[in-house]
């Protein structure tokens, strides 16, 4: 028997059986996907074409469009084993329409996500908050949804047809804005020495988080802005003063935390009164003889 005919007797019997055909047809996509994401992997680990934060994003849009391509596939060859595709591509229109009908929020995530990577809205790797609400660093990014992970540890999935609003932390610049209110029995002028003071400390300890022009002096340092609002809680009364200063976006968190630090410190260190609750007690009435 000659290798041909062995060659068409294989065929034949994979022919006979479904779930054969469909194993081969499995095995090929798994081991396609795994050399496709392996070359690309292989690509940006011995190139430094671009930001890591762009490769891993670009990364994670493959491995995303290879998972919905190899379904489609599977899907398509499941159908071509019991119906005539022919006769599904001459009506494709009412398919298409049933179809569209019936995935249409699928598709529109899709559309959505395509577009956002080409806005470069965001990254892998990036601080965000989504629609003023959940807060995270997201982790991968799909042609139709991304994963985020929130600082505590939980792992969100997110279509893109539901992010309505994005603030990124990790683009731009980013300024440190930090209010505090102090009660009305202070000395303003006394608080704002305070405050200035505090400013000075920040520049020294905190100078290698400032975001820095071309000719590396501080764009903006952090700086005492004055009184910024008057009984800005309904429940305690006082002064609220801010200070600000201009950082690079990678050191924001950090850096606003010890800002605090340093002001609650001087504050401790001087007894700056903060504020109280605003309550009046009134004198009881006597019962009036009769």
């Amino acid at each position: 028997m000659d290798f041909l005919s062995i060659s068409q007797n294989i065929s034949e019997y994979i022919k006979e059986y479904l779930v054969l055909k469909l194993l081969i047809m499995v095995l090929f996509l798994v081991i396609g996907t795994y050399l496709i994401n392996r070359s690309v992997d292989w690509f940006f680990r011995k190139s430094n074409l671009l930001d890591e934060e762009v490769e891993q994003t670009i990364q994670g849009v493959i491995r995303s469009t290879l998972r919905y391509a190899v379904g489609i596939i599977l899907l398509i060859f499941l159908i071509s084993q019991f119906v005539d595709l022919k006769g599904i591509l001459a009506g494709a229109g009412i398919v298409g329409v049933i179809v569209g009908f019936a995935a249409q929020q699928m598709l529109k995530d899709i559309l959505l996500g395509f577009i956002r990577l080409s806005d470069k809205e965001f990254r892998v790797g990036h601080f965000v908050t989504f629609n003023g609400q959940i807060s995270g660093t997201i982790e991968e990014i799909g042609i139709r949804f991304m994963q985020i992970r929130e600082w505590s540890g939980k792992l969100l999935t997110i279509p893109h047809g539901e992010i309505r609003t994005i603030q990124n932390y990790n683009k731009g610049r980013m300024r440190v804005i930090e209010k505090i209110t102090v009660s009305y029995q202070e000395d303003p002028q006394r608080i704002k020495q305070l405050l200035e003071a505090v400013c000075a400390v920040c520049n020294e300890k905190l100078d290698q988080s400032l975001l820095r022009l071309e000719d590396g002096s501080p764009e903006e340092c952090f700086q005492y802005v004055g009184i910024t609002d008057l009984n800005p809680n309904l429940k305690y009364v006082g002064y609220e003063f801010c200070v600000v200063g201009l950082v690079n976006p990678d050191d924001y968190f950090e850096t606003s935390r010890q800002v605090r630090f340093e002001l609650m410190s001087v504050f401790y260190e001087n007894q700056v009164q903060m504020p109280a609750s605003n309550f009046a007690l009134l004198p009881q009435k006597e019962p009036q003889e009769e």
